[in-house]
């Protein structure tokens, strides 16, 4: 059995040198987590509980088991919710994207995302470029739930898996 939890560390930035511009034509970009696993976002932790390979352990309240036929595994995952709001000029867009960070305890390609169910994508790890998780995400407010979650096979180590996923938003 594992246990695993997730921390995220929600960023909102402006790229590069259209920082020092991005403020003066007024561009703002803001990036909230809102809810995690179906509950109200109190934490930057998603913890998903004691996981297996074979969802066997009851999951945790939000939290959705998917055995994973034929490869002897399992994926378990959640939705998380965010909420981003872009204000500039006419034509301005934001896209999302998300990067494992360097340590923690859940083995390489385990963590997983998509935009819904299971989630197949697994997280690129720093320093490696981020996955872009959307595009051409539109001036206003824009809510965007993303599919999280662990993919397991009966070979993972058992123990408590913690791992980070930074997330950006990229003017453009």
């Amino acid at each position: 059995m594992r246990r695993a939890a997730l921390a995220i560390i929600v960023l909102g930035l402006v790229s590069g040198l259209a920082a020092a511009e991005a403020h003066a034509q007024q561009r703002r970009a803001t990036l909230t987590l809102v809810q995690v696993l179906g509950q109200p976002a109190t934490s930057l932790v998603v913890p998903f509980g004691t996981i297996d390979a074979m969802c066997l352990t009851p999951p945790a309240a939000g939290v959705t088991c998917a055995l994973n036929i034929p490869v002897n595994g399992a994926t378990w995952y959640g939705t998380v919710r965010f909420r981003i709001r872009l204000a500039g000029p006419a034509g301005l867009t934001v896209r999302l994207t998300g990067v494992r960070q360097a340590g923690g305890t859940a083995p390489a390609g385990t963590l997983v995302d998509g935009p819904a169910g299971v989630p197949l994508t697994p997280y690129p790890t720093s320093p490696a470029g981020a996955l872009t998780l959307v595009t051409a995400i539109p001036r206003g407010t824009t809510v965007v739930n993303r599919s999280i979650g662990f993919r397991l096979t009966p070979t993972d180590p058992s123990g408590g898996w913690v791992t980070s996923i930074v997330y950006s938003l990229i003017v453009e």
